[in-house]
């Protein structure tokens, strides 16, 4: 119940008195007297007595009319402020109403604009992305550029949803407001009509009231009239001795107590309904201040708030589905931040300007005339000599070596705090919505300390490990042409220069969570899992080694879609779906297994491993060949 709503219900009904007091007595103050006995006093058979003794002084019917007529002129008057009260508070909420119909107005334009101008960005980074089509063919080869077109895509999205945020707020709406308004005004008129309706009703008993109150009192002066006369001639009875005079007044006296009995019966009558009149009306100004008014705010309140919030839900429902669709967008925004790889742009763009990038063709031997050895030969004036150089360069590349595996180390710890130094930057922006303090900016000469002294270890590692190759091809060839075992105690520093060399990378990013089985890099898959064989190659390859060798068709008949799903699914959580097997599913096995090489971000094969490959292939031929000639002989 509304504040109005219990204060009209509060207020003190105005109120009307029985008006047959004293002068001396105060009204009431509270709803009409029924002090009056409803039941007369018949304890004298001949006079009717009320128990309460006669007073002297009563206020005139005049009076009485004037203050009933002023308790009905307050009455209709605190009616009338009911009804004002009641419109003020509809044009008070009709008031809210427009605020709020004109705040969803103005975002629309807000919103339309907004749009506007997301429009007009996006169709110039688009004009001028086309102007310059030429010069950003390479575009596609950065994994960047996957980025940025999800941004520009997102801003045509944004248009699309801030069109149709502005369409609601300043169409559907706004007409909807306009609309409950109507209905508002429309429904307190028809409220309105009704609470008059209920005045009227309100009235009628009140002039009722006053009819009965008129009778009222012309009954009671004509009883007390009659009782008046019937007291006078019972004292003359008294004084008259003759019997005959006392028989003439007797008839007298019945005749006079017949007219008191008619009156005062008047009397009672006109009193009861009296009593029951002022009861019924104060009855009818508390149903009516009680229940009616109350009821009356309801009804004209009827569907308002609802219509409100039906409205508004309009909007919460335009920006649920703004949500959803900015949730798909940081999802999309998610995936390209997570695509962002420097191997693979490095790789594409190294394909595509193979013919720039690619090794150069080997330079050949130009003998001198009559000079046919192509390959070196320690003859026997400079073996000595050569076993003595074979050796100091032996122990300068283990030395060399050993310097570059301390400098790649320092690289790889100069790489850590480059990198800390980069991800102190935060890029959580909660706090900025909660108390506007802008992050500090990290310091940059401390970047800019640690990039001058990474960039100059990676100089010594290039120049570095670029000497060692020099060296050790020089080593290699040396080792070939003597053709003999190093010496005893070169044998440490021999194992040093010939170990196989781990793979080493500049820049590697720092490797968040546990990477992605399918479509991940295997080296990153590797370190992270502490697997140098990852348990999808060897489950598959020993399932098809148990069950698949005999299968018709491996690798070539493809397997159930259904099952590849399965089968990916479980190895991307680490578990082995192949412990159970069956021939059955060895098509599907394969087909995983071809999906996963399929699916590497890097080729199983490098590229600048592919003339090694050769290589190995042609020699492996060679040696088959040699064996096969060796067996016919």
């Amino acid at each position: 119940m509304s504040t109005i709503e219990s204060n009209l219900k509060n207020q003190p009904i105005v109120l009307i008195s029985v008006l047959s007091q004293p002068v001396t007595t105060p009204p009431p103050s509270v709803l009409i007297s029924t002090a009056s006995s409803l039941t007369p006093n018949t304890s004298s058979p001949a006079i009717f007595h009320d128990d309460k003794p006669i007073e002297k002084y009563y206020k005139k019917n005049k009076q009485i009319l004037f203050e009933f007529d002023q308790i009905v002129k307050d009455i209709r008057f605190q009616l009338n402020e009911q009804l004002k009260c009641l419109e003020q508070r509809i044009e008070t909420q009709l008031s809210i109403l427009s605020e709020v119909q004109e705040y969803f107005r103005r975002r629309s334009d807000v919103e339309f604009d907004y749009a506007k101008n997301l429009d007009n960005l996006h169709k110039q980074i688009g004009q001028r992305h086309r102007a310059q089509k030429a010069r950003r063919e390479t575009w596609i080869f950065q994994s960047i550029y996957k980025l940025w077109d999800t941004i520009v895509q997102d801003t045509r999205t944004h248009v699309k949803y801030h069109t149709i945020m502005s369409d609601i707020c300043g169409k559907y709406m706004y007409d909807k407001f306009n609309e409950i308004a109507e209905d508002t005004r429309r429904m307190f008129m028809k409220c309105k009509s009704v609470g008059l309706a209920s005045h009227e009703d309100i009235y009628k008993v009140l002039n009722e009231l006053k009819s009965t109150m008129k009778t009222y009192h012309q009954y009671q002066s004509e009883s007390k009239q009659a009782e008046q006369k019937l007291s006078n001639i019972l004292q003359q009875i008294a004084k008259i001795k003759s019997a005959k005079k006392q028989k003439t007044m007797e008839k007298r006296v019945e005749k006079r107590q017949m007219k008191y009995t008619e009156t005062k019966v008047k009397a009672f009558k006109a009193r009861n309904d009296y009593l029951m009149t002022i009861e019924s009306v104060n009855a009818a100004l508390q149903k009516y201040c009680s229940d009616d008014v109350p009821d009356l705010i309801d009804c004209m309140n009827f569907g308002f708030h609802t219509s409100i919030a039906k409205c508004v839900q309009m909007y919460l429902s335009a920006q649920e589905n703004i949500k959803r669709g900015r949730q798909i967008t940081i999802e999309t925004l998610n995936r390209a931040i997570a695509d962002l790889d420097t191997i693979v742009d490095k790789q594409k763009y190294l394909e595509y300007y193979s013919s720039i990038f690619t090794i150069p063709k080997r330079i050949k031997f130009e003998p001198h005339k009559g000079d046919e050895v192509s390959t070196v030969n320690a003859q026997v004036l400079i073996r000595d000599e050569m076993q003595s150089r074979f050796i100091q360069m032996q122990n300068r590349l283990a030395s060399l070596k050993t310097e570059n595996d301390e400098i790649f180390k320092t690289i790889e710890a100069t790489e850590q705090s480059l990198m800390e130094n980069i991800t102190t930057k935060n890029s959580d922006v909660s706090d900025l919505f909660k108390d506007l303090n802008l992050p500090q900016n990290n310091s940059k000469n401390a970047r800019k300390e640690i990039e001058d002294y990474y960039v100059e270890k990676f100089k010594q590692y290039t120049l570095s490990s670029n000497l060692i190759s020099r060296l050790q091809a020089r080593h290699d060839i040396m080792q070939k042409a003597l053709g003999a075992t190093p010496p005893a105690g070169a044998a440490e520093d021999n194992n040093l220069i010939s170990r196989p060399i781990k793979p080493k990378q500049i820049g590697r990013a720092p490797i968040l969570g546990r990477p992605r089985l399918f479509g991940g890099k295997l080296l990153d898959y590797i370190q992270v899992t502490q697997q140098y064989i990852p348990l999808i190659i060897s489950s598959c390859v020993s399932a098809i080694n148990r069950i698949g060798l005999h299968n018709q068709g491996i690798f070539r008949v493809p397997g159930a879609q259904v099952d590849i799903n399965q089968f990916k699914d479980a190895f991307e959580k680490g578990e082995d779906p192949l412990v159970n097997i069956t021939g059955r599913e060895m098509n599907s096995v394969a087909g995983v297994l071809k999906l996963y090489f399929r699916e590497l971000k890097e080729p199983l094969f490098a590229r600048d491993m592919f003339d090694s490959f050769i290589s190995c292939i042609s020699k492996l031929n060679s040696i088959i060949n040699l064996n096969y000639s060796t067996k016919l002989t």
